[in-house]
C-alpha cells in the first residue's frame, strides 16, 4: 500500500489549535476515518473517500466511543484522516500540522494570503496542474514536501481577511 493525501477546509478562527480539534471532533462525530469506513462498509475505506468532505460525503457516524480509541485501533496505518493529526507544531513533525512558510506561500501562490479558490486550483486539482513559466510544478512540490503521519495548514483569505483554515497530510501508510 502506500500513504493517501487528504485535506480539509474549515472556517478560521485565530486558534488553530481550537480549529484542528474541532475539525478532528467534526470528522470523527461524522465517521469519516478508517476503520469505520470499513465497519460501514467493508468496501470503503478513506483512499477511496472524495476530499474535501462536504454536506453529500458518505457519513457513517463514530464507530468508537473516542477518537483516541479510534486512533489505536487504527495504529499500523493510521486513521487516513485528520485524526492522525493531534496538534499544531512550528515545524514538520509525526502527528502534527505546520503552517506553510511565507516564502513557500509566496513561491506556490504568489502571495501569502492565498484564497480558498487559488489553494483548490493549485493543492487539490492534481487534473489541472498548475505550472508557472519556468515549469515549476506548484502541487508536486506542495504534496512532495510532506511526509507519512504530517500535515500542514494554510490561513485563507476573503480579501484581506482571514476566512477559512485548509488542513491537508498524508496518512502513515
Amino acid at each position: 500500500m502506500g500513504a493517501n493525501a487528504y485535506f480539509y477546509f474549515t472556517k478560521y478562527q485565530s486558534d488553530i489549535n481550537i480549529a484542528l480539534q474541532e475539525l478532528r471532533q467534526q470528522e470523527f462525530e461524522a465517521g469519516r476515518y478508517d476503520p469505520a469506513m470499513n465497519m460501514h462498509d467493508p468496501d470503503m475505506w478513506m483512499f477511496k473517500f472524495e476530499f474535501p468532505p462536504n454536506v453529500k460525503s458518505i457519513s457513517p457516524g463514530a464507530k468508537h466511543s473516542s477518537i483516541e480509541e479510534a486512533i489505536k485501533e487504527a495504529v499500523d496505518c493510521g486513521t487516513c484522516s485528520i485524526l492522525d493529526i493531534v496538534r499544531i507544531s512550528d515545524s514538520p513533525e509525526s502527528s502534527a500540522a505546520c503552517p506553510l512558510s511565507p516564502e513557500a506561500l509566496k513561491r506556490l501562490f504568489g502571495t501569502i494570503k492565498p484564497t480558498r479558490e487559488l489553494v483548490e486550483k493549485v493543492i487539490c486539482e492534481e487534473e489541472s496542474m498548475v505550472f508557472w513559466e519556468d515549469g515549476y510544478d506548484m502541487f508536486d512540490d506542495f504534496w512532495n514536501v510532506i511526509w507519512r503521519g504530517q500535515g500542514r495548514y494554510i490561513i485563507l483569505y476573503d480579501g484581506e481577511d482571514p476566512s477559512e483554515i485548509f488542513f491537508a497530510g498524508y496518512s502513515w501508510d
